[in-house]
């Protein structure tokens, strides 16, 4: 390799010199800036997104107030036992079986562990004890399962207003 590079000009020596800092500096533009110009632009995007999201959060954030105060008159007038009506609700929407403990948890809250349930059933369930119930979820704990779409939860619901 020595003798190789000895036998050639120094005009050789300089232009492979210069070819080798081209492709260098090829290797540092295509290798690390442009994925890092690429990544900061996605970021970018997502932060306008979401950005977008929060605007459209804010401007009906009065119209969901609004629609929570109707549904807690209409909702909250049921004498129904909290257990209860978790019991029910959860038999009408054929999620009963999954439930595998239920532990009240004084009188306005309840405490629920749901094994291998469909993720989109205990979200329809969880709004429409929400929305037409004046139930609160107190805390949410959601654990992916291997089959797909179903999911581990342990949920505590409360009454609106309750402890």
């Amino acid at each position: 390799m020595k003798e190789w590079w000895q036998s050639k000009t120094p005009q050789e020596h300089m232009a492979m010199i210069i070819g080798a800092v081209a492709v260098l500096l090829l290797l540092v533009y295509l290798l690390m800036w442009r994925p890092f110009t690429q990544a900061l632009e996605k970021k970018a995007l997502l932060v306008e997104s979401q950005q977008i999201t929060l605007n459209w959060m804010q401007d009906n954030l009065d119209l969901v107030r609004s629609l929570r105060s109707q549904q807690r008159g209409s909702g909250s007038s049921s004498n129904e036992a909290l257990l209860t009506l978790v019991d029910k609700t959860a038999k009408r929407i054929r999620l009963r079986q999954q439930i595998q403990r239920i532990k009240p948890q004084g009188d306005n809250a309840v405490q629920l562990w749901i094994e291998e349930a469909p993720f989109d059933t205990i979200m329809k369930w969880l709004g429409q004890l929400t929305l037409t119930h004046a139930i609160e979820i107190d805390s949410l704990t959601i654990d992916r399962q291997e089959k797909q779409g179903l999911v581990n939860a342990r949920l505590v619901l409360q009454r609106e207003g309750g402890s």
